[in-house]
């Protein structure tokens, strides 16, 4: 049997993607004869690559938010799957959401239709899906998913902008100093040739900088050290053991590593409150809310925690002595734990780390901005004394004669 992606059109012209396995071409056009739409094109197809297909986080929350609107309307399951693989304007995901509906149609439930393509639906959106199967209510379950996913929607923006924030600002200033020393000290540069004097050696060091960062040397060696860089990280990433360093460290970066053990704290806290509120056991909820920190040096607390769990420690003392834990949270778990709120306490939590992340930024932002300007302000200074000092020198020269 081989593997054909097929394109089909309805009665309007619009493009409906899908795959499936036929022994030939003409077999496939039979299979598909028996509905509405018009047979197109098709084209084989390595099934592998389709199930490493990846999505954004925004189509995966229109999905949801759909789905969601469509059972909630009374419809069953297997139509509202169909509905959405017409109406989805992605290819990826209506790629997927066909071989959804294939599935369901062969008797398979929604759950192992999704465990089929975990690159695209997270193993916390596969395992409450699992247990509303379980014990009902989808709809219910569906909701919080998408509650879930807008929320992972705003920590994802957060966190791109702890990080291109910084860089943006950081290259804005990299290339005013580049254009200073490429265009404008070669203009001094000029001037001072013709006047033939002694340069002082601040000058001197200036005239130095501006003719390596012209050199195509200096360029061609950026762009190898950038390539360098960036798969060492690459290859270091794919190793546990550095991995974890690599992480721990990124912790370390001041006020950047504060943003970010809010949000990891921020996505761990809400994917544990859903998971617990939707009725998976304890020690599984660690194992899937684990998965959604994309920290090593989190992951190690977690199992260390998960370990003291396994033991038969409670939730507080679990909690206690693990480093990444503030206080105040493993408290506030503690009183949750002992008044039977625990899902409450952690929704509280999980608002405040949200809160914690939008001060911190703010915070990042107040104080980053006016030491870029006094970096940069200090780099153009100095330039610019460098290249008036011989001129003062000839100046004082004049007037003592």
């Amino acid at each position: 049997m081989k593997n054909y992606i097929y394109r089909l059109k309805d009665e309007t012209g619009r493009s409906l993607y899908g795959f499936t396995e036929a022994e030939d071409k003409k077999e496939l056009k039979r299979k598909l004869r028996g509905n509405k739409y018009y047979f197109v094109s098709a084209e084989e197809y390595d099934r592998k690559k389709i199930f490493k297909k990846r999505v954004n986080l925004d189509i995966l929350l229109i999905f949801t938010r759909r789905l969601t609107s469509l059972i909630e309307s009374g419809i069953p399951i297997l139509s509202a799957i169909h509905i959405l693989w017409w109406q989805s304007e992605d290819k990826t995901i209506q790629l997927v959401v066909g071989h959804m509906r294939d599935k369901l149609e062969q008797g398979k439930t929604i759950s192992e239709a999704l465990d089929e393509f975990s690159n695209i639906f997270p193993d916390i959106y596969r395992a409450m899906v699992r247990v509303a199967e379980k014990a009902g209510g989808l709809v219910k379950i569906l909701r919080k998913l998408t509650l879930y996913l807008e929320n992972q929607k705003r920590v994802h923006t957060k966190t791109k902008m702890a990080a291109l924030y910084p860089t943006i600002v950081m290259t804005a200033a990299i290339l005013v100093l580049i254009c200073m020393f490429v265009y404008v000290v070669p203009i001094f540069q000029k001037v001072l040739v013709r006047l033939d004097v002694k340069l002082p050696a601040l000058t001197l060091f200036v005239l130095k900088i501006s003719a390596v960062i012209r050199s195509r040397y200096f360029i061609l060696g950026i762009i190898l050290l950038s390539i360098v860089v960036y798969f060492l990280l690459k290859m270091l990433r794919k190793r546990p053991r550095y991995s974890y360093y690599l992480d721990y460290y990124k912790l370390k970066i001041p006020y950047i590593g504060n943003i970010l053990h809010s949000i990891i704290l921020s996505r761990f806290i809400h994917s544990l409150s859903i998971l617990l509120s939707a009725g998976l056991p304890i020690i599984e909820s660690f194992t899937v809310a684990k998965t959604t920190t994309n920290n090593c040096r989190m992951d190690a607390d977690i199992d260390e925690l998960k370990d003291k769990l396994e033991q038969g420690n409670s939730l507080y003392d679990s909690f206690r002595g693990v480093k990444l834990f503030p206080v105040m949270l493993v408290e506030m778990i503690g009183a949750g734990e002992i008044s039977g709120n625990l899902t409450k306490i952690l929704e509280s939590l999980a608002i405040h780390y949200d809160e914690e992340v939008d001060y911190n930024q703010s915070k990042m932002f107040t104080i980053v901005e006016p030491i870029l300007i006094l970096f940069v302000g200090g780099i153009v200074l100095i330039t610019l004394l460098a290249i008036y000092l011989p001129v003062f020198s000839i100046w004082q020269g004049l007037i003592a004669v």
